[in-house]
């Protein structure tokens, strides 16, 4: 029983507790306070009569006091957040000054408003009164504005003149109101300025003090529009002169762009008024250029304004960068788009036939003539940036041109950046081959860095065709395979065949074939043998192994077109003509220049046969009866004419 009540005394108390938890969770917040306030809260009239204006900011609707009276009429008793109420007064019949209160309601919260009526000048003796709020006499070195309201039962004038000061008045009746204009002082004294109203006897003078003290400057020294390239920089410099102490100074960014251009720090220069003042900048990854205002300001005076400008990297982009002319005249128009003004110069191959006429709406305008019956010709334009940034070269884009009967073949795939592969739809052909050739035109459009390689076709480690590698010519041709040997640590020795020779060139078409069989392979370059070799030469080479994306820890590798061991390793530039036969072709077979361009699909141990002439989609078709297709990661087609 006791440990029943125990138990029940712990049950109530929590739900005590937890009850208590959720009334707390579940609790409205407090609402916001009432808020008013009015600005001004007083008001000087002349005894004429005139307006008042007070501006309301409140935190929701709020209510005037109708302080009914046959002077003043408020334009309204109720309002919201940020309205202005105007309060007409009428002309004073009385020679005292009459004050009108009134409040302003929000919520709980109130705000009083007075506005005092000047009296009306007596009628009886004479009078001359000035009123004006007290120290608005007293100006800062900036200058200003002061009133001053002028009671006085006759005419009355103002006597007393000073550069820096400018009276709406000289003279005037009773219930003038007098606005004196201060210029701002520019010396480290103060200034005063004494002005005397009178009236018959009556004399009542006023002063004007208008404060000095140090006069800030501050300039940018050297030049005050700056411009840089599209990378990033760090520690602009920009040099101050200034009086300003440098901890003071400040730095407003304007740009419709945030975020790229930031201030760093600011330090104190080799003499006391030089201040170096740093600023950061990102990269411009756009296409446009973008600008910051900078104002450079002290707390008490000195201002400058410097203005940078980063451009984007230069930009001049063409689709197509070849061009194959009919062999008919006509005009010809190449969409650019280019963030960079440029020149275009023809090649003295141009001649006559080929002509630039201009860059209008974002197009290159070219008219050629009729090509003469029996002849080729070509030509080139190079696009040049006109302006680059400081230290940096300009930017060229080369355009060719030939006109030729239309060729044999008028479609390539451009495998920069991509990569193809069969899935051996039937592997039955390529697998263990023990005498084979491998074809391929090929035209690499860029240069590598020699490091990197370019692959043309096969598989890593295994057999494989491919331009470049460390200690070799980017565009130097090398064939590697597995040696079946090893070395000290136990990894795989690649056999490997490359020379001088066995070069191709940028921007041009050449045929590459390498033959296997007998342990011997050999590369031929434009139908020429550059070189051969036995060493360590296998005895077959399986291009059929299943395809797979060589992920993973344990890879097995796969035959690919463009692709070996890693993205970087992609062809840059054009494939077509893609080839595998089963046999070793002949010396005479391949110096046939007309067969690089085409062969019959049913020939002799042809068992892949890769044209690369779709002209659109993904696919690379396999004219053999195999269809081993190749697959892509997305194509890229050109117009070519070959031969």
């Amino acid at each position: 029983m006791k440990k029943f009540a125990k138990w029940f005394l712990f049950a109530a108390t929590a739900l005590v507790v937890c009850g208590a938890c959720d009334d707390k969770d579940n609790e409205e917040p407090a609402p916001a306070p009432d808020k008013i306030s009015i600005t001004p809260k007083t008001a000087n009239v002349s005894s004429k009569g005139g307006e008042a204006s007070v501006m309301v900011s409140s935190s929701g609707q709020w209510t005037l006091s109708d302080n009914t009276n046959d002077y003043v009429t408020p334009s309204a008793l109720k309002g919201k957040d940020g309205d202005i109420v105007k309060f007409t007064v009428k002309p004073n019949d009385k020679e005292e000054d009459q004050t009108f209160s009134y409040t302003f309601t929000c919520g709980k919260a109130t705000a009083s408003y007075a506005i005092t009526l000047k009296k009306r000048a007596s009628q009886t003796e004479e009078q001359l009164e000035i009123t004006f709020v007290p120290e608005s006499n007293i100006l800062p070195r900036e200058g200003g504005n002061v009133s001053v309201l002028v009671t006085s039962s006759d005419e009355w004038t103002l006597e007393g003149s000073h550069t820096f000061v400018h009276p709406s008045a000289t003279s005037g009746s009773d219930g003038a109101e007098v606005t004196f204009a201060v210029d701002p002082n520019e010396t480290e004294e103060d200034k005063v300025a004494d002005y005397v109203f009178k009236m018959g006897s009556k004399n009542v003078p006023f002063r004007i003090t208008v404060k000095g003290g140090v006069i800030y400057t501050l300039e940018i020294v050297g030049e005050k529009e700056l411009k840089f390239a599209y990378t990033k920089q760090e520690k602009i410099a920009v040099t101050l002169n200034t009086n300003v102490p440098y901890r003071d100074l400040a730095a407003e960014i304007t740009s419709t762009e945030e975020g790229w251009l930031t201030k760093g720090v600011t330090v104190q220069g080799a003499t006391e008024t030089e201040v170096i003042m740093y600023f950061d900048m990102t990269q411009n990854d756009g296409f446009d250029p973008r600008e910051a205002s900078v104002k450079i300001t002290g707390p008490k005076g000195g201002e400058d304004v410097l203005k940078i400008k980063q451009m984007p990297q230069s930009q001049i982009s063409v689709e197509e960068l070849s061009y194959y002319l009919e062999t008919t005249g006509a005009v010809l128009e190449i969409p650019v788009k280019a963030n960079v003004a440029f020149d275009v110069k023809l090649s003295e191959s141009a001649g006559t036939w080929f002509a630039y006429n201009g860059f209008t709406d974002s197009k290159l305008k070219f008219t050629y003539q009729d090509l003469p019956e029996g002849t080729i010709r070509s030509c080139t334009a190079t696009l040049t940036e006109k302006e680059p940034a400081a230290g940096a070269q300009p930017l060229t884009v080369v355009l060719m041109f030939s006109q030729k009967p239309k060729g044999m073949i008028t479609t390539a795939v451009n495998m920069t950046g991509t990569r193809a592969w069969p899935a051996w739809n039937d592997p039955t052909p390529v697998t263990n081959m023990t005498a084979f050739t491998l074809e391929a035109l090929v035209n690499p459009a860029a240069k590598k860095n020699n490091s990197i390689l370019s692959t043309i076709m096969g598989i890593e480690g295994k057999f494989l065709v491919r331009l470049g590698d460390d200690y070799l010519s980017w565009n130097q041709i090398q064939v590697v395979w597995d040696s079946g040997s090893y070395d000290y640590y136990g990894r795989p020795v690649e056999g490997k065949l490359s020379n001088i020779n066995m070069t191709v060139n940028a921007n041009e078409w050449s045929h590459i074939a390498v033959t296997f069989g007998e342990k011997t392979i050999k590369v031929y370059v434009n139908g020429v043998e550059k070189g051969s070799s036995t060493t360590n030469v296998p005895s077959s080479v399986n291009f059929g192994i299943a395809h797979n994306d060589e992920q993973g820890t344990r890879i097995t590798r796969c035959f690919w077109v463009g692709y070996s061991y890693e993205h970087a390793r992609y062809f840059p530039g054009m494939m077509s003509e893609l080839r595998i036969w089963n046999r070793v072709l002949t010396a005479d077979e391949l110096a046939n220049a007309t067969r690089r361009y085409g062969v019959d699909p049913k020939s002799e141990g042809l068992v892949t046969y890769w044209k690369c002439d779709e002209g659109q989609g993904n696919v690379i078709k396999d004219y053999t009866s195999y269809r081993n297709d190749l697959a892509s990661d997305g194509l890229k087609w050109e117009p070519v004419s070959l031969p």
